[in-house]
């Protein structure tokens, strides 16, 4: 899912996810923001997120806080891919060029994408800058969600990606989208206003 800043893709994001019931956040914000607009605890701890995969612990909705750093985000993908072996969950990353680059997607981002989908998660991973987030996510992904692009060469990127038009792409506004289901090859449009989407 890739969008400018203020675009609505973490809104629309949070909306899609309104009713799970085991949802990890990796959250970027460093006030929280899944935490203090989306109804997620606010985790520091490593040690916590341990605890909160593990099979007996109840369902919870966590966002993780902590600094962009490879062994974090290492750790966060690690206990993520237990998450969603034990129940039914889903997992966001938020602004995932901060912790992976283009190219091959790092050892556990990987493992989660490729190996874990076998268990029937649902995993976003949103971006303002696609060329600069690995290229594992996009070749792995079931949908591409596109908000409105900040840069011309973003918006091209995408529209490469969902094969339409650079022009609809271009043509966005906030809270307005554009979606490829690359299992149905169709193309759907819509627009966010006042938290609920419309198609």
């Amino acid at each position: 899912m890739c969008g400018g800043s203020r675009s609505g893709k973490t809104s629309w994001c949070a909306q899609e996810l309104a009713g799970a019931r085991r949802l990890l956040v990796w959250d970027s914000a460093q006030d929280g923001e899944w935490g203090r607009r989306f109804n997620c605890k606010r985790v520091e701890s490593i040690a916590y997120l341990a605890e909160a995969v593990k099979p007996y612990a109840p369902n919870r909705r966590i966002g993780f806080c902590a600094p962009p750093t490879p062994e974090n985000f290492a750790a966060f993908c690690r206990l993520a891919f237990i998450l969603i072996q034990v129940a039914p969950s889903a997992v966001v990353v938020e602004e995932l060029a901060d912790v992976t680059s283009p190219g091959k997607a790092p050892l556990w981002w990987g493992e989660l994408l490729r190996k874990g989908l076998r268990y029937g998660p649902k995993i976003y991973a949103c971006t303002q800058r696609p060329a600069e987030s690995d290229k594992t996510i996009i070749g792995n992904a079931s949908r591409v969600h596109c908000h409105m692009m900040q840069r011309a060469g973003d918006a091209l990127y995408m529209a490469r990606e969902m094969r339409v038009a650079v022009g609809l792409v271009d043509a966005l506004k906030p809270f307005q989208w554009i979606e490829r289901d690359n299992r149905t090859h169709t193309i759907t449009t819509g627009i966010l206003r006042k938290g609920r989407a419309r198609v």
